[in-house]
């Protein structure tokens, strides 16, 4: 197993990976947090199937529901090849997914699509957990306690759902270190790269690395490169780590 780097030092992450991407997160009932990654030879390729048409530009294609019953939201303006930005999205519980697009005179080229997701709901459930029992179930309860056993206390705890509040606790240190271990296989010969790095891998073509794992979202870019590089496969694996 190679390390990359011993635990608890994180190196900074690169400005950018050299692996289009478009990933969309979910942040609350109407926003989503969306940022990709554009390269030349990507963008360039949509150029070349638009004919180098002067009036093209990009836009990030907001899109609700799947195909073929999928409706589009809004064009947004998308300057940078690399970024992120927040996008409102207006209907909560819903299913959406972004799309980069080149946009020209007489049609447009799809470069990206992110993956889907679906809004949490914009309202309280109305299903009633039985566990529990409502504000005027628990005052009934309580002048049936006190009329008539109002003699035996150990009935009213009996009869209510209430449960007991917990009883405080001496306060105690702990500290969480998470690591993350990558480990794949490649064609034999081929030249692995992670993050952009060079990666060693075994005569079987296998790898496996580890990495510390920070809070946030972490992104692992994976390429495979064959021995003439005539043939290239990527895979970008996307972690989030939240601690609560």
């Amino acid at each position: 197993m190679s390390t990359l780097q011993p635990p608890g030092s994180v190196p900074p992450l690169p400005d950018a990976y050299s692996t289009p991407y478009l990933v969309c997160l979910v942040k609350n009932v109407h926003w989503v947090y969306v940022f990709w990654e554009l390269t030349e030879e990507l963008l360039d390729k949509g150029h070349q199937e638009l004919d180098h048409d002067p009036a093209t530009r990009k836009v990030l294609r907001v899109w609700k529901g799947e195909a073929p019953q999928r409706s589009l939201v809004c064009d947004l303006p998308l300057e940078a090849d690399l970024g992120g930005q927040y996008v409102y999205l207006p209907d909560p519980g819903c299913r959406y997914q972004m799309e980069i697009v080149l946009v020209g005179t007489q049609r447009s080229v799809s470069l990206l699509t992110s993956n889907f997701i679906i809004t949490p709901f914009g309202q309280v459930c109305e299903d009633e957990d039985g566990e529990w029992a409502s504000i005027d179930e628990l005052y009934r309860q309580y002048q049936a306690v006190e009329g008539k056993y109002l003699s035996s206390p150990q009935l009213w705890q009996l009869s209510s759902p209430m449960r007991r509040p917990p009883q405080p606790l001496d306060k105690i240190d702990l500290i969480v270190e998470t690591e993350l271990v990558i480990y794949g296989k490649a064609t034999p010969g081929a030249a692995v790269y992670v993050q952009g790095e060079a990666v060693s891998t075994n005569p079987d073509g296998s790898f496996t690395l580890r990495y510390a794992l920070p809070e946030g979202c972490s992104i692992f870019p994976i390429k495979a490169i064959s021995k003439d590089g005539s043939q290239k496969q990527t895979l970008v694996p996307l972690v989030i780590k939240e601690t609560y």
